[in-house]
């Protein structure tokens, strides 16, 4: 027996492979859109994927159970109560499917979903009861799923039945079992996802607070408790998933342009996304640009921006970054990608054309700029969670997401404003937000609360 892991970065998301060494059987479960990985990782033994498991419908990817299924002839599997509409062969509370001389049995864990299964691996090599627990998005290290994902009529609902699946079933699973979660940190499907790549029903019974409640209203509480805003695409991901994905083979190849197409593009409604580093963002860029660079990133903010509406034309670092930008957008059906700048910045500029800079500072250089300056205002636009932990003495805050969701800060138009957060990426991407709403005088601060603390300058916390 073999299980092994593929695991997205920008999506924190794993995808597993149970394999069958005597027979060559791999069963697949939750993969991602681009499905290469899987197909290459069974040719490359010799086996054949027989099986493709969806825990629940997603809302953070799309799925590739439909496109594995389509190039490998392996039937998908999914919950009796999902409501996909595209093919499956759904599964009962305790149904089981062969992979082999294995078998994967699932069980019902709703909360997360209203549908969402677990599947419990069973080796008959090493005895009757389960091996492993694949929990998808009910439970992770540290962490219970979110209920409230399917709008505010149902959470409490689902809440309710998070705590009966918790309680009812994964507390009475063996102390031993392990367990192999659907995410690690980084995340929204979870409050605070641990970065282990696996833990166990006993460490979760010591470590997880949502083992803890001593009844289901104070278990709601706390999981409700503190639960961030979710990103702008999952809603799209979700109907997406339903009726199955367009296959990748069937979006067209974005299209080369010159900075004269480029401008057609965007004078016809077309979103310029800059995925170079933000540090050359802020150097020159095209008017009207959102900084999105490239990197671990990049997913997690063009969500949260969910241009679906329009086209995408992308400036890229180099164009040989283009089919790594085109994979990324295509793992939450930002299929809308009509081209890219042929030859980056330099051929924009080569041509004559305008562009707009983003002063870059340091955090010395900030704090030097508001002792002379007391009326500079910084801007934090980190997390509620990291603003409370700690933020630079008398700063604004508003979360990144929300200015991506439409959220305004509100400050004067004509004000010199520095733009903070953890690094200088999400600062950035907000500036850039907030140069097309009508703010003059922005500042990004390279390196960002980061730098700030390293330097030991001035914090506040609370």
């Amino acid at each position: 027996m073999i299980i092994d892991r593929v695991f997205t970065p920008g999506l924190a998301q794993v995808a597993y492979l149970i394999a069958d060494e005597s027979s060559g059987d791999v069963a697949v479960i939750d993969p991602r859109r681009d499905v290469d990985a899987y197909i290459e990782w069974a040719d490359e033994r010799g086996y054949g994927i027989t099986a493709i498991f969806e825990t629940h419908v997603h809302a953070d990817f799309v799925s590739g159970a439909l496109e594995l299924a389509a190039r490998t002839g392996a039937p998908v599997y999914a919950s009796w109560e999902s409501e996909q509409t595209s093919p499956h062969t759904p599964l009962a509370d305790a149904e089981s499917v062969a992979v082999g001389s294995l078998s994967l049995t699932a069980l019902w864990t709703p909360g997360h979903t209203p549908e969402h299964l677990a599947f419990l691996l069973i080796d008959p090599a090493q005895g009757k009861e389960p091996v492993a627990l694949f929990s998808g998005d009910v439970l992770f290290v540290g962490e219970v799923g979110r209920p409230d994902l399917l709008g505010a009529d149902q959470i409490q609902d689902l809440a309710t039945k998070l705590y009966h699946t918790v309680m009812d079933r994964l507390f009475r699973l063996p102390d031993d079992l392990i367990v192999y979660p659907g995410h690690t940190a980084g995340s929204a499907c979870g409050k605070k996802i641990g970065e282990a790549p696996y833990t166990t029903i006993r460490g979760e019974r010591i470590g997880n607070y949502a083992f803890q409640a001593r009844s289901r209203d104070a278990f709601v509480q706390m999981v409700l408790d503190g639960m961030p805003l979710a990103p702008t695409y999952y809603p799209v991901m979700k109907q997406v998933n339903k009726v199955g994905a367009t296959p990748l083979a069937d979006l067209p190849a974005p299209s080369a342009l010159d900075p004269a197409h480029l401008a057609a593009a965007v004078e016809s409604g077309a979103v310029i996304i800059d995925a170079r580093p933000f540090e050359r963002f802020g150097a020159g860029h095209i008017p009207g640009a959102i900084a999105a660079g490239l990197g671990k990133n990049f997913l997690a903010w063009m969500g949260w921006l969910a241009p679906y509406d329009h086209d995408i034309v992308l400036v890229l670092p180099s164009d040989d970054d283009l089919d790594e930008a085109v994979i990324e957008l295509r793992r939450i059906s930002l299929d809308r990608i009509s081209g890219y700048l042929a030859g980056g910045m330099g051929s924009w500029t080569g041509d004559g054309r305008d562009i707009r800079t983003l002063s870059q500072i340091t955090a010395p250089e900030l704090a030097h700029r508001r002792e002379v300056r007391p009326n500079m205002i910084v801007l934090d636009v980190r997390s509620d969670e990291e603003w409370r932990d700690e933020h630079i003495p008398n700063a604004v805050h508003l979360y990144a997401g929300k200015i991506a969701q439409g959220a305004d800060p509100n400050l004067p138009k004509d004000a010199d404003i520095a733009i903070i957060c953890g690094s200088g990426y999400r600062s950035s991407f907000v500036a850039s937000l907030l140069l097309e709403r009508g703010y003059l005088h922005l500042i990004n601060v390279d390196g960002g609360m980061d730098d700030w603390n390293k330097r030991k300058l001035p914090i506040t916390r609370g």
